[in-house]
């Protein structure tokens, strides 16, 4: 099953060839560089803090890990309802290899555009997806309709694009995708959900949102472990 944490949650989880693989960057392995090996990497929700942090720390590693083989970085597609208002950073400001892509990811051709760009047809390109972009729990109260377009068909754009980014270029490398959940998942300690407030949460908990917002991550949370 997808992985949860209690403070900050990150799914992952490995998929079969014909779609989206998540591979954890960070975890000590012995792989090969290959510096003629090309990576885009998508993020969404971009533009706020924890993307602006993320896009740096991916420009500074300068590889992210393809299956076994370290491939080098040359695009960052920072992808947000509107472009950001500033650099938190002014390592990023005028980054020759950050691309700002405006639009919604409840939209699939959007989305498409995001995955798809100059070095796909180079053999051995690899993909690497954060889905940070999310409408966030007071507005998808307010707006259950925007919750839903947003995080959950938005959700199922971004995998069924990767699925089909890697079926259309006949590739033995798979896409990662990166998928961050929340802690509404879980519910808040009532005595129905599954875990307490005093209990330790584990990749077996079962969900039990008490939100719409909750919810989609939820719906998302089995989305991805069914594309696994």
């Amino acid at each position: 099953p997808p992985r949860r944490h209690h403070a900050t949650p990150r799914h992952a989880t490995n998929v079969p060839a014909s779609l989206p693989s998540i591979h954890n960057t960070t975890e000590s392995t012995s792989t090969t560089t290959s510096t003629s090996m090309s990576m885009r990497v998508v993020i969404t929700g971009g533009g706020g803090f924890l993307g602006q942090v993320l896009c740096r720390d991916v420009l500074r590693a300068g590889t992210l890990r393809s299956g076994d083989v370290q491939k080098t970085v040359t695009e960052v597609v920072i992808a947000d309802i509107v472009s950001p208002k500033e650099w938190l950073f002014a390592e990023l400001d005028g980054h020759p290899l950050i691309t700002v892509k405006v639009g919604d990811v409840s939209d699939r051709s959007f989305v498409d555009s995001l995955l798809n760009g100059d070095n796909d047809d180079c053999d051995g390109a690899g993909l690497s997806i954060f889905h940070l972009g999310a409408v966030m729990s007071g507005q998808g109260e307010a707006d259950f309709d925007l919750a839903m377009r947003v995080n959950l068909q938005g959700t199922m754009n971004m995998l069924e694009s990767a699925r089909q980014w890697h079926a259309s270029h006949h590739s033995s490398t798979r896409p990662t995708f990166i998928f961050t959940s929340a802690g509404a998942t879980i519910g808040s300690g009532a005595s129905t959900d599954w875990v307490g407030t005093n209990d330790t949460i584990s990749d077996s908990t079962r969900t039990a949102p008490h939100t719409t917002y909750g919810m989609t991550k939820s719906c998302c949370e089995l989305l991805l472990a069914d594309y696994s």
